[in-house]
């Protein structure tokens, strides 16, 4: 039995707009449904699932499709701002919770 995801507002949001720009990537592309789920070994449900921004579907389902629809090269890239801020010397090696 599927677990159930619990995702905030914000990323399901961002989901949905992933979903989205898949969606809109596909059809720019001119490719179906149907081959796309094929090129990325995923089942044409899973794949509908993704165009919607589910976030049920595994992480490892929607790199496939960014692989299927040539949209891989950095796709892994974080904005971090306030990361960037942040010295990396001044960076501990482990974060560790403060029970005191």
């Amino acid at each position: 039995m599927a677990t159930k995801v619990r995702t905030g507002r914000a990323a399901r949001r961002e989901l949905r707009e992933l979903g989205a720009r898949l969606k809109a990537a596909r059809l720019r592309r001119r490719l179906p449904a149907s081959l796309v789920s094929e090129r990325a070994a995923i089942n044409r449900m899973t794949y509908r699932k993704i165009e919607a921004g589910d976030p049920s579907v595994k992480i490892g389902s929607y790199v496939a499709v960014l692989q299927a629809l040539g949209l891989i090269e950095g796709w892994g890239k974080i904005a971090d701002p306030l990361g960037d801020q942040i010295e990396l010397e001044e960076l501990p090696q482990r974060a560790r919770l403060n029970n005191g």
